[in-house]
């Protein structure tokens, strides 16, 4: 499986009456995440100043026996619309994660997407060795991401409702 080429993704959307602004407030702060996650540990942003278009972070993660530290770049910053960080190389990505959000009558929606780009990683190196294991691999995968950005986007609103 060529997930450069494929690039499989997944979603998870939550819509509530919250202003959209407080919405913003916490989907643009990765520092936040590790509040809603069993294999996201911590997040360090890089360097100083406000979280906007190339800022670094590092990720701690856990699964299982297995820790690791990612960096990652934000690599896409629109304030309360959009926002995208990339994992690994931005030239060969392991992933690219997204929060957008959209404004209507019921409130905001706030969608939390991850794109699997095909860079070095645990699941790369495990696809080479077990070809004829990658789609139930990658779906499996994708399947246990979503559950936890469902529950990254349910805490998310939820805090932006406690903050408005």
């Amino acid at each position: 499986m060529d997930l450069a080429r494929l690039q499989p993704s997944t979603f998870a959307s939550f819509t509530a009456a919250i202003p959209v602004g407080a919405v913003w407030e916490v989907a643009s702060n990765p520092t936040l995440l590790a509040n809603f996650s069993t294999e996201l540990q911590a997040i360090r942003v890089l360097g100083s100043g406000d979280v906007e278009l190339g800022t670094q972070f590092e990720g701690d993660q856990l699964r299982g026996d297995r820790r690791w530290t990612t960096i990652s770049t934000v690599t896409g910053f629109q304030p309360e619309v959009f926002f995208e960080w990339t994992v690994g190389d931005l030239d060969h990505p392991v992933s690219k994660w997204r929060f957008l959000l959209d404004t209507h009558a019921l409130g905001t929606t706030l969608t939390h997407q991850v794109v699997l780009c095909g860079g070095p990683s645990p699941l790369t190196d495990f696809i080479t060795e077990n070809p004829d294991r990658a789609d139930a691999t990658v779906h499996e995968r994708l399947d246990t991401l979503r559950g936890r950005m469902a529950e990254t986007v349910s805490g998310l609103m939820a805090l932006a409702g406690e903050r408005q």
